[in-house]
């Protein structure tokens, strides 16, 4: 199980360093929010090292790899309604072991070629095994006989026009990019969004306003998506909201003012014959500015400033 930094801050730890001091001394341990507040996504690195600590305990892996299967999506395919590692994953792991294997190769070191080898095989045997298509490995592609003596077909021309076939989706797994504040894991664990941004505010003031900022649409998309609710937020839209009213009570205001002048200086009968008359010109302006999508425009545009 995923343990949150919120549940068990004692724990919820990271070692900084002093960028100002060139001494080898100059590390620190820090804490919950002033960690939170140097890394946004430290309580989610500290929860995926609990789930491997726990998979290690427990030899049951299938906790880390549902946390994984949303941090990287495009590596797992899903087989009985259980995330696995799919061929997309497993060659890329190939890749890093062959170029570890062509290292040993050159330094003629006998021992640790057989060792990679094996490795290796592996790792091709899991691929094999492995749910998805045929991804571009460049193993294979760099060496054909390596392919060949595995048995590993060539990529289809459908999966180099598919999403897969993206520098994003072999090097994080992602098929778009994304801030630390769209992470998935926000959109399950909301208050863990609060307590980074609390955590900047506290303990990085000068970056608080921009953190609130950049923060306040992936906010809003993640508690749109679950059940929670911020007190904040809903002080911040009723803020919003009573000030748009006020605004839109003055310009009705203005708006009677007008009106009652027309009718006053101007006779009705001449009104329809008076379209270019400035009066009647500032009376659309303004009424045109009351219309449904015209307000909530103005709410959407206000709340961004606040």
């Amino acid at each position: 199980m995923f343990i949150s930094a919120l549940k068990d801050p004692s724990s919820f730890s990271m070692h900084v360093r002093d960028t100002n001091s060139t001494s080898d001394e100059a590390w620190r341990k820090v804490w919950g929010k002033e960690a939170a507040a140097i890394n946004p996504l430290a309580a989610v690195n500290h929860g995926r090292n609990g789930l491997i600590h726990e998979a290690i305990r427990t030899n049951d892996w299938s906790d880390y790899h549902q946390f994984q299967a949303k941090q990287h999506p495009a590596w797992y395919d899903k087989v009985n309604g259980e995330p696995k590692q799919n061929k997309l994953y497993y060659g890329n792991m190939i890749d890093v072991q062959n170029r570890s294997l062509q290292e040993a190769i050159q330094s003629g070191d006998e021992k640790e070629i057989a060792k990679r080898k094996a490795h290796l095989n592996e790792l091709i045997s899991d691929f094999k095994q492995a749910p998805g298509e045929v991804p571009h490995v460049n193993a294979f592609i760099a060496d054909p006989a390596l392919a060949r003596e595995h048995g590993i077909s060539k990529p289809s021309n459908d999966w180099y026009n598919s999403p897969y076939n993206n520098a994003l989706v072999a090097s994080q797994g992602r098929f778009e990019d994304q801030h630390w504040y769209d992470n998935p894991y926000f959109a399950d664990h909301p208050q863990e969004l609060n307590f980074a941004v609390e955590a900047a505010q506290e303990y990085r003031p000068d970056i608080a306003k921009i953190t609130a900022a950049i923060n306040r649409g992936a906010y809003e998309r993640n508690v749109a998506s679950t059940s929670f609710t911020s007190n904040r937020a809903q002080s911040i839209a009723e803020t919003v909201v009573e000030e748009t009213m006020k605004n839109v009570k003055e310009d009705i205001n203005r708006t009677e003012d007008i009106l009652a002048k027309m009718t006053v200086e101007k006779p009705l009968h001449s009104v329809r014959d008076s379209s270019n008359d400035p009066f009647i010109t500032q009376a659309a302006q303004i009424i045109g500015q009351f219309s449904s999508s015209t307000i909530v425009e103005q709410l959407f545009k206000r709340k961004d400033q606040v």
